[in-house]
């Protein structure tokens, strides 16, 4: 496989990331837990069974070869020690991580995430600028989307 994402994790966060990815371009899910990572084979994903994020587990998903690296496993640590990892093994891909606690956002920086979405901090700004405007969060939501569309 080439120039698709790998995701590194599974979970109420990338959920919605693969579907939207499935639309648009091939990825595989490396998951750590072997339960899931058969029940996500079982509905069709491509997965990457591995007791850890290391080197081989990397190799097999393609990470070379990927476009991006999204990191999200719901644990900001595992996910630091997993970009950290990443960048050694693929120094020039592009790595999208969740942190899952807002105050983790600059160590999965300083970690080597080129760029770290806070759900948290989103939610909270659309929330503030709902109250603040009387916007619709949907249609800011969509406004976001256009503008990066046109990018």
């Amino acid at each position: 496989m080439k120039n698709h994402v790998v995701v590194l994790g599974y979970g109420s966060l990338t959920r919605p990331v693969l579907d939207k990815l499935g639309e648009r371009t091939r990825y595989v899910v490396v998951a750590t837990d072997p339960e899931l990572a058969d029940r996500l084979r079982d509905r069709g994903y491509d997965v990457v069974k591995t007791e850890a994020v290391d080197e081989e587990a990397l190799a097999e998903a393609g990470v070379r070869d990927a476009r991006a690296v999204v990191v999200a496993s719901e644990n900001d640590a595992d996910d630091a020690l997993a970009i950290l990892t990443v960048n050694e093994a693929s120094p020039d891909v592009e790595v999208i991580a969740v942190a899952s606690s807002s105050e983790n956002a600059g160590k999965l920086r300083r970690a080597g995430a080129d760029t770290v979405v806070s759900p948290a901090d989103i939610v909270g700004k659309l929330l503030v600028e709902s109250a603040l405007t009387g916007k619709d969060t949907e249609r800011i939501v969509e406004e976001m989307r256009d503008r990066i569309a046109r990018r």
